[in-house]
C-alpha cells in the first residue's frame, strides 16, 4: 500500500514537471504590438478572431488606442502573416491596407475612418458588442 502511494505521487510529480516544461519551454514565443483601425466591440471580435485564425496564441485589440497585442510561435506564423490576416478581414493596420471589397463588407458601424488616424472617428461606443 505504501509503495503504491509513493509511486502514485512520484507519477503525479513527474507529470507536473513535464507539463510545466511544455508550457514554459517555447523558445519561439514572440510578441508584437501594432495599430489596427476599427471602431467597436464587434470590430474587436473580428480583429482578434483574424489574428487567432492566423496562429496567434493570444490577441487583444484595444478599441480606445487601436492597438493590438499579439503573442505567437515564430515557427508557426509571423507578425506580417498576422497583419495580412487582419487586413483580409477588412481592417487596415500598420503592415497592410485592407482590400476595399473586404472593407465594404464590414457592418456599417465597423466601417472606420480610413485616414489612418488611430482613435479617430468612432461611430460606435466601445461597449458595443452586437449589432
Amino acid at each position: 500500500m505504501r509503495i503504491s502511494i509513493i509511486l502514485f505521487f512520484s507519477f503525479c510529480f513527474a507529470q507536473l514537471a513535464v507539463a510545466q516544461q511544455a508550457t514554459t519551454g517555447n523558445d519561439n514565443l514572440q510578441t508584437a504590438q501594432f495599430k489596427v483601425l476599427g471602431n467597436c466591440g464587434m470590430c474587436k471580435k473580428t480583429i482578434e478572431k483574424a489574428a487567432l485564425g492566423a496562429q496567434a496564441s493570444t490577441a487583444v485589440w484595444d478599441v480606445k488606442t487601436d492597438m493590438i497585442s499579439v503573442a505567437f510561435d515564430g515557427k508557426k506564423t509571423s507578425k506580417e502573416a498576422l497583419q495580412k490576416a487582419i487586413a483580409l478581414a477588412g481592417y487596415d493596420n500598420a503592415g497592410y491596407k485592407a482590400d476595399d471589397e473586404a472593407y465594404k463588407k464590414l457592418h456599417g458601424c465597423c466601417q472606420y475612418d480610413r485616414t489612418g488616424e488611430a482613435g479617430g472617428t468612432k461611430s460606435c461606443t466601445a461597449n458595443d458588442q452586437e449589432h
